[in-house]
């Protein structure tokens, strides 16, 4: 993305202009972009890895993953550029989001390689 340094002939420009371009700044750099319309999919697979992404935060968070599992998680991703949550929530969906249907078919809760 290209950095601007007055945009719009200010000092600083935020929202939408004519619906095509958007300035806004992140992290102190301001920046304009396309606008862009974002897609949401509600197909029948897309809903599944989305229940499958649900159960997978809501066993995560809600005591189903023990706190000794979550260190074993954490101590399993160190060293790689993901946390033990992203760790486990990628082996989550591979043990129980089925691609051939597409929905969530509960498998378990995986156990830190």
């Amino acid at each position: 993305m290209p950095r601007l340094t007055g945009p719009l002939f200010s000092l600083d420009a935020r929202q939408t202009l004519a619906n095509t371009i958007v300035y806004s700044a992140w992290k102190g750099l301001n920046y304009a972009r396309i606008r862009v319309i974002p897609y949401n999919p509600k197909s029948a697979s897309q809903m599944g890895v989305r229940t499958t992404l649900t159960y997978g935060v809501q066993y995560w968070r809600d005591g189903s993953v023990s706190a000794g599992d979550k260190t074993s998680w954490n101590g399993y991703a160190a060293g790689s550029n993901e946390s033990g949550f992203n760790r486990y929530m990628r082996y989550f969906i591979q043990d129980n989001y089925d691609s051939g249907s597409g929905s969530f078919v509960f498998a378990g809760i995986p156990a830190p390689k």
